[in-house]
């Protein structure tokens, strides 16, 4: 797992999962590890492994990035439910049937009010199909993402080219 936070003081704890910078009640006993690296840009990069335990590094991180450019009380919330979504999205879907691979998180900032994300993996998107939505409360994330952003685009890939990549942007209010 590779997470980069430039300019974020707290990334060595969000990296270790520190229990108090994983401020996330779904958090197991697993803790996931991570590399670190300062950058000198606004962007934001975290890799984990498909698996659900390493979630909350995404929040964690996504949250450290969002606080460090001040961002948070403006549309963080929106921002990272967006996420949660994507991810779980990723997590649950991307590698069906095989062994979890990677998903990606990227932020960055377009000027001074604008962040612009990204959660990529590599694996085969799944039309969804009407069992899919048989489950109370399932099947609601793109929806989700849609409701809280104000520009979504999702790449599907191709066969040759598997990978969904989520794409939304959030402009202050």
């Amino acid at each position: 797992m590779t997470v980069v936070m430039p300019g974020v003081a707290d990334s060595a704890r969000v990296a270790h999962g520190e229990d108090d910078v994983l401020d996330d009640s779904t958090a197991q006993d697993h803790v996931a590890t991570a590399d670190v690296a300062v950058a000198g840009s606004s962007t934001l990069r975290v890799e984990i492994t498909a698996v659900t335990e390493d979630v909350p590094v995404f929040r964690a991180a996504l949250r450290a990035w969002l606080t460090a450019r001040h961002l948070l009380d403006r549309r963080g919330e929106d921002i990272l439910l967006a996420v949660d979504e994507a991810v779980a999205n990723s997590v649950e879907h991307a590698y069906r049937g095989t062994a979890p691979g990677p998903v990606v998180l990227t932020a960055l900032t377009l000027g001074a009010a604008t962040v612009r994300i990204s959660v990529a993996d590599r694996g085969q998107w799944l039309t969804p199909t009407p069992d899919d939505n048989a489950v109370p409360l399932r099947g609601r994330g793109l929806s989700i993402i849609r409701a809280v952003a104000d520009i979504v685009s999702i790449d599907r890939g191709t066969p040759t080219a598997p990978g969904t990549t989520t794409t939304a942007e959030f402009t202050g209010r």
